[in-house]
């Protein structure tokens, strides 16, 4: 098991972690696209809004898709233990003014000083009591995403609808779309979009001439993935 922390604090969670248990209660926020629980055998999807208690000792791991980000809690104080144990193993829905702040939160990039620290905490755990469990699981295909985006890759220089994309994971062009928003955070295009550029920034710094690059990834003109790359600068 990790160590406890002192009393408690937060973090955030911007990638994968391995399967553990903790000798502390945790809670994890999904602050922005997708974050997986998997506990006690079942995944659990966090997407933004959403919220999920950990007991303590019970071993969990995360899977956390690019670019989304979580907010973690993670306290060994006794009331802590005992406000949130009633709570614990499912998914919830909290109240709007939550999300907000989780948002904040994570776009500070950093924990509150001293002050603020306790206050906030109190306050996130105070939150959860507006919180709503969401209904049963219900029975819905699971979305291979990183298998869907070998596929895309195989055909970028072909013109791509949602109507395409839908129909490699069995979905009508409307539950597709909106899965993909729910999910990924963004738009089903935008997600053929991002595998373009991608793939031609690749390209491009292999060495092959914009036009090429352009033909190859299924942009309609050299001038057109120039426009692209100026309004998606590379990440530093």
């Amino acid at each position: 098991m990790s160590p406890i922390p002192a009393c408690a604090r937060l973090s955030l969670l911007t990638q994968d972690a391995a399967a553990d248990a903790h000798e502390h209660v945790r809670v994890v926020w999904g602050v922005q696209g997708r974050v997986e629980l998997m506990l006690k055998g079942r995944r659990h999807a966090l997407q933004p809004g959403r919220v999920l208690v950990i007991p303590p000792g019970e071993r969990h791991s995360c899977s956390v898709r690019a670019g989304a980000t979580g907010l973690v809690l993670s306290s060994n104080e006794a009331a802590h233990r005992a406000a949130l144990a009633p709570l614990a193993g499912r998914v919830r829905a909290v109240h709007p003014s939550t999300s907000h702040l989780m948002r904040f939160l994570a776009s500070q990039r950093q924990a509150p000083d001293d002050s603020a620290h306790a206050a906030t905490i109190e306050l996130l755990v105070a939150s959860l009591a507006d919180s709503t469990p969401l209904a049963g699981p219900r029975l819905r295909r699971n979305i291979d995403w990183p298998a869907l985006e070998r596929w895309i890759d195989a055909r970028l220089a072909e013109p791509l609808a949602v109507a395409d994309l839908a129909t490699q994971v069995h979905l009508s062009a409307p539950q597709f779309a909106l899965r993909c928003r729910a999910e990924l955070g963004f738009s089903a295009m935008a997600l053929v979009r991002r595998r373009r550029l991608a793939a031609a920034r690749r390209c491009l710094d292999a060495g092959m001439p914009v036009w090429q690059a352009a033909l190859d990834c299924g942009y309609q003109s050299p001038s057109a993935l120039t426009a692209a790359l100026r309004r998606e600068p590379a990440p530093a």
